[in-house]
């Protein structure tokens, strides 16, 4: 099992490389629209920075980081990002979509009060700020969910639909890695890591697929 673990991790790294350098010559190959991926780079490398800043400091303290630490704040700043260029580009969605993603956010808060707070006060002994560091996940997650589906709504007949669908694809695996990381978090019985891994590579291919095929419709566009 901590082989399969350590693989998958090994595999996620490499992922987010592959993805970090793909994004960025988009950017060098000035991609339009130019500025949505810079926003997407300008997210990874904030992944990166993140993943680094916590594998520094495991390494030079010898102890495990916090669940909610400063590293949070690259991880807080990459959801910012990637929420930015879903509601801009191509085009800027409606201030209607904000009523939609503010109850998703509050429903999911709600939920994740009623269903993980309590067992995770019990398990870990009162610890809710580590709770917090991972309960904050899926809500961001779903606040970009919401957006993703919007962008893909309303790009429907337009040549960024398919963009559009990757990226919701995209979120959502994002999304339920967390959760699932929240609940092996909160009942350790079900802990693994397993999962959530393999939802994070998913991410991954499903920012790879987008990206290439942007590129190839982009391509198409200009032929």
């Amino acid at each position: 099992m901590e082989m399969i673990l350590q693989t998958l991790q090994a595999v996620g790294y490499l992922t987010l490389l592959i993805i970090l350098i793909v994004f960025w010559g988009q950017v060098l190959r000035r991609r339009e629209p130019r500025n949505f991926w810079i926003f997407f780079a300008l997210a990874w490398t904030m992944n990166l920075l993140g993943n680094l800043a916590w594998i520094a400091h495991d390494l030079a303290t010898g102890a495990a980081l916090s669940t909610f630490s400063f590293v949070d704040a690259f991880y807080i700043i990459r959801y910012v990002l990637i929420g930015l260029a879903l509601w801009l580009y191509p085009t800027s969605l409606t201030q209607k979509a904000w009523k939609r993603i503010g109850s998703a956010a509050l429903i999911t808060a709600a939920l994740v009060w009623a269903f993980y707070f309590r067992s995770a006060m019990t398990t870990n002994g009162g610890d809710w700020i580590s709770f917090f560091g991972l309960a904050l996940y899926p809500i961001l997650d779903v606040a970009l969910i919401v957006i993703a589906w919007q962008r893909a709504r309303v790009s429907r007949e337009t040549f960024w639909h398919r963009t559009a669908l990757f990226l919701f694809c995209a979120v959502t695996s994002y999304g339920i890695a967390n959760t699932l990381n929240l609940t092996e978090y909160v009942f350790p019985p079900l802990s693994g890591g397993i999962l959530p891994n393999v939802f994070w590579i998913l991410t991954d291919v499903f920012l790879l697929i987008m990206a290439l095929g942007a590129s190839s419709k982009e391509k198409e566009i200009r032929e």
